[in-house]
């Protein structure tokens, strides 16, 4: 079993879809109730949408659930629209060894929360059926076999025999759950043969809303005209007009009912059903006439409506500003302190150390370093208007979700993450204090696929920048010894002169009877002789020393004062005799070396110093050739 060694006793939930305000809600009502009992939350979650299939980063953040951070789980199953990936969570969370409940389907052998759907439903039904009597009655459908839909359609057609009334084809639609596919059954009602409807019962509110405003627009009137029914509560509900009659779930006494069966399993124990239905219940309101509209209660909500579409406008705006950011950027470490001044919550950016490195993995096929380092760190006001005092550029450790798991605890209860893509694969997560201030679900998701964007250019642009730099440092070095050629050597020189003059050690180092190795052993063999002797060149000089092929056989060296240039000659002469004495090659490497000591101001100055080392080279070779006779 994982077990949490936190202080804190935390409860992670498992879901998806959060911009969905059904799941939003059943995901507070749970996140509630656990503060209440003294539990942290973390909520693992993506922001696709509902018809839209998950990449790769949508279902990667679920391996969050791996992390031994969480005493139990709560699953939500229904909102993951995708078996595979909701069979891969539900192993997972057996695998942890921890206890969990499932809401909102029965999870075969597992302690699971369903909701009385049809019942409610039913009740809703009968209400517009049998107290309002309509003569023409629409009903749209959810999706066309999905369980829901159809259950919720046979309820429809159950209501209707029991009243002595026949189902008419002609008067139904798939609406899809969503607006879309509801406006197109709407203009089939409306534009078709058929005497229109003086009711339209809908599977859910959302397909209510949209057959309001659909009708607002043709000037027909609800309840006058038609009556409308929808189901489930939603939170966009509040603000039509008129107020939907639907029916609304307990969901407060949902959450009771999880965690009630949560702490059973966490004391060890087996709860008494495994099984618990909760109940939805009827809410008569002003789509059906049985609540009058009031005036004041319209335009309160259309003043209401209008503050929140500002603060929508001005949201859009920031982030317009925070992605012309993007052409500033040369760095992760520019973009980490850009990212607080557009985060309006609390959160912290963790991303794959390999996704930072611009290393796409080895040829042999190894991965790049998917360990998770957190690059930005944002909780508070003065860390927003004072990015250069937050801490960011920390490791995430193996038992944690982010840097310093238990003092964030400390500060806030509950956290969403969200997950962080770069061209559809994961490339990290995004952790958001959902009891910070300013938190919103749109602006988060947002905020983030701003980010992603960003982080996309801007990675881009980092490739680009270093592959001009390869190739303009290609057009520098030497092919075949890869050190500098004579253009790189000048520009180098150029580069560490910038700002005034320097003082160095200038040395004029030749090969001794290239032309002897090439005659007698081939130009293969003298090809070899000089990428030896560049290389003792070039490791002789240090890090620091500017080494140069100017010929076939000829190299130059610069080595700055403050290094040791006074036993270079020495180091070279040592590193050719253990050359000479380990190699298998036929030829014996010799090298000879003149020095000038010069303080350089520009391109003149250094040829004077190397027509003065090469002088002096010359005198070391007529040594050696007179030593070797």
């Amino acid at each position: 079993m994982m077990k949490n060694e936190s202080r804190h006793k935390v409860i992670g939930i498992v879901c998806a879809t959060i911009i969905d305000t059904g799941t939003q809600n059943s995901m507070h009502a749970l996140v509630d109730e656990a503060v209440s009992r003294g539990y942290k939350v973390v909520v693992l979650t993506n922001f696709t949408y509902y018809g839209i299939e998950y990449t790769h980063a949508d279902t990667a953040i679920f391996d969050l659930l791996n992390k031994p951070v969480y005493d139990g789980l709560i699953l939500m199953p229904e909102s993951i629209k995708s078996g595979s990936v909701w069979e891969k969570v539900l192993s997972d969370a057996k695998k942890t060894g921890l206890p969990f409940v499932c809401i909102d389907r029965d999870v075969p052998d597992c302690v699971s929360i369903t909701f009385d759907y049809g019942g409610a439903f039913e009740q809703v039904m009968r209400h517009m059926v049998e107290v309002h009597k309509p003569k023409r009655i629409n009903f749209i459908g959810g999706i066309k076999d999905n369980s829901f839909s159809e259950e919720r359609l046979a309820v429809f057609k159950k209501v209707l025999a029991d009243n002595g009334r026949e189902f008419d084809p002609g008067r139904f639609g798939y609406g899809q759950f969503w607006e879309a596919p509801t406006t197109g059954v709407l203009d089939r009602f409306y534009d078709g043969e058929t005497e229109p409807p003086d009711a339209i019962l809908c599977v859910n509110d959302t397909e209510a809303i949209t057959v309001s405003n659909y009708l607002r627009d043709r000037d027909i009137r609800i309840p006058e005209d038609v009556i409308v029914s929808g189901f489930d509560g939603i939170e966009e509900e509040k603000y039509n007009v008129p107020r939907l009659t639907t029916a609304v779930c307990d969901l407060e006494g949902m959450a009771d009912t999880a965690l009630d069966l949560l702490e059973t399993l966490l004391k060890g124990e087996k709860p008494e059903k495994r099984l618990s239905v909760i109940h939805y219940a009827l809410r008569v309101s002003q789509s059906c006439g049985c609540v009058p509209v009031a005036e004041g209660e319209r335009a309160n909500k259309l003043m209401h409506m209008h503050i929140e579409r500002k603060n929508l406008e001005r949201h859009e705006r920031r982030m317009f500003r925070y992605s012309a950011f993007t052409g500033t950027l040369n760095s992760y470490e520019d973009l980490s302190r850009l990212m607080p001044e557009f985060c309006e919550c609390a959160a912290w950016c963790c991303l794959e150390k390999g996704i930072l490195s611009d290393d796409d993995g080895d040829e042999d096929g190894t991965q790049y370093d998917k360990s998770i380092r957190m690059i930005m760190s944002c909780k508070n006001e003065e860390e927003v208007q004072h990015p250069e005092t937050y801490s960011y550029d920390k490791d995430v450790a193996e038992d944690e979700i982010i840097p310093d798991f238990e003092a964030v605890l400390d500060e806030y209860d509950a956290l969403l993450c969200a997950p962080m893509s770069y061209q559809g694969e994961s490339m990290g997560y995004i952790c958001q204090a959902i009891d910070s201030k300013g938190f919103n679900y749109l602006f988060a998701q947002r905020f983030a696929a701003n980010t992603c964007q960003i982080f996309e250019t801007l990675k881009t642009r980092i490739r680009l920048q270093k592959a001009y730099a390869k190739v303009a440092d290609m057009h520098m070095r030497d092919p075949m010894t890869g050190i500098y050629n004579r253009r790189g050597f000048y520009i180098r020189m150029s580069e560490l002169t910038t700002g005034g003059s320097g003082r160095f050690t200038l040395f004029s180092v030749d090969l001794d009877k290239l032309k002897s190795i090439n005659d007698t052993f081939g130009h293969y063999t003298g090809d070899k002789a000089i990428i030896a002797a560049a290389d003792i060149v070039s490791r002789a000089a240090g890090p620091n020393g500017v080494c140069a092929r100017f010929g076939g056989d000829e190299f130059v060296v610069v080595i700055p004062d403050e290094e040791d240039a006074g036993s270079y000659a020495d180091r070279v002469n040592e590193m050719t005799e253990a050359f000479n004495s380990s190699h298998e090659e036929p030829f014996e490497l010799g090298l000879s070396i003149g020095n000038a000591a010069l303080c350089i101001t520009d391109r003149e100055n250094i040829d004077i110093a190397m027509k003065a080392a090469d002088a002096m080279m010359y005198e070391c070779k007529k040594r050696h050739h007179a030593g070797r006779k």
